[in-house]
């Protein structure tokens, strides 16, 4: 009778262990949708209307997330280094200010200057106003010093501004799918001026596909003036307009390489996306494409009726091969530059209507 007692009781701790176990498992890889305890009302109501979002739904669709609908949780839970873990292997998505998020504030970068009221974002200039921002990147738990290798990467989305009112704009922009930007809540003030201010603004692109073959289309990023003023080194004329819409596929953050950074939702990932630049019009739009033709190591190409120069994607040494080509059409007065592969890029063209 001793033995069963002792029996039962190993088996219930086994059961335990087990549970937890498996159910630690099973968070890992989720969407956490973080909010401080100390945030202001209207945020943590803001924060909750993404519970359904379109980006989480491309992110469990290529395998980034093993669920579309995110957990939410206060901010602080995850600062306690008895959390680390959790806040490594899950995707991070955090709303709010960072002077009343610590989170938040842990995580930022140095990509954006944020103050209450005061903004400065190179390629935006600096402003005074209400204006909402979201970031994309990888997430900085997991890419530590305290994780020495992982088999998949995860994301961080910071989703802020220099007010409440900015803040709840970022929130209406992320539900758009912008993954990168600055949206203003009101007209702002530029306080310096520059060659690279760009008065921020919020326009959503033309309307892509959201699945082509085995790619998902996540979200879009909104570029800068640095970006804008780059097409004037070809031709001589800048886009009216610019847009990368980014496309995930199956398995892309199954590893913690340069390709799962390359076609990632950090701004400066160009893997997998179409980017769309218009043209004041299809003159302008027709030179600056001719004029890829005298870029080092471009190739003309032709698929089926579409003509455009294929390059392959660049090299550095962060990247020692590269990870596939960059095609460039011109179609009326849009130059469409696209990196997915060959089979993908002419099933968008032959429904893409500028």
């Amino acid at each position: 009778m001793k033995n069963y007692k002792n029996y039962q009781i190993v088996l219930t701790i086994l059961f335990i262990v087990l549970f937890f176990e498996t159910f630690a498992v099973a968070q890992e890889r989720r969407i956490l949708l973080a909010v401080s305890e100390n945030a202001d009302p209207a945020i943590k109501k803001a924060a909750t209307s993404l519970m359904n979002c379109s980006v989480f739904s491309a992110l469990k669709a290529c395998g980034g997330a093993t669920d579309a609908q995110p957990i939410l949780t206060d901010s602080e839970t995850l600062l306690p280094d008895a959390s680390f873990q959790r806040a490594a292997y899950n995707n991070l998505v955090i709303v709010g200010l960072p002077d009343q998020d610590m989170l938040l504030r842990k995580c930022w970068g140095h990509q954006i200057g944020l103050r209450n009221g005061e903004i400065e974002v190179l390629g935006y200039g600096k402003w005074k106003g209400d204006f909402g921002t979201v970031e994309s990147d990888r997430n900085p738990f997991l890419y530590s010093h305290r994780v020495k290798d992982h088999p998949y990467s995860t994301n961080i989305i910071k989703i802020s501004g220099t007010s409440v009112a900015g803040v709840l704009r970022a929130v209406e922009a992320f539900r758009t799918g912008l993954l990168n930007g600055i949206v203003p809540a009101e007209q702002g003030q530029l306080t310096e001026t520059s060659i690279l201010d760009r008065t921020p603004d919020f326009v959503i692109p033309p309307p892509l596909p959201n699945e082509i073959g085995e790619f998902y289309r996540i979200g879009w990023i909104q570029p800068n003036e640095i970006e804008y003023r780059a097409y004037i080194d070809l031709a001589g004329y800048q886009p009216e307009r610019i847009w990368r819409i980014k496309y995930v596929k199956q398995k892309v953050f199954d590893n913690v390489s340069g390709e799962s950074w390359v076609n990632g939702l950090h701004r400066s990932s160009y893997g997998n996306a179409v980017t769309v630049a218009v043209f004041a019009s299809a003159d302008e739009a027709k030179k600056t494409w001719n004029a890829l033709s005298q870029s080092k190591d471009a190739k003309h190409e032709t698929l089926d009726l579409f003509t455009c120069y294929r390059f392959e994607q660049p090299t550095d040494e962060a990247f020692d091969k590269s990870y596939g080509d960059v095609r460039y059409f011109v179609l009326k007065n849009h130059l469409i530059t696209v990196s997915l592969p060959q089979q993908q890029t002419l099933l968008l063209l032959k429904n893409y209507k500028p």
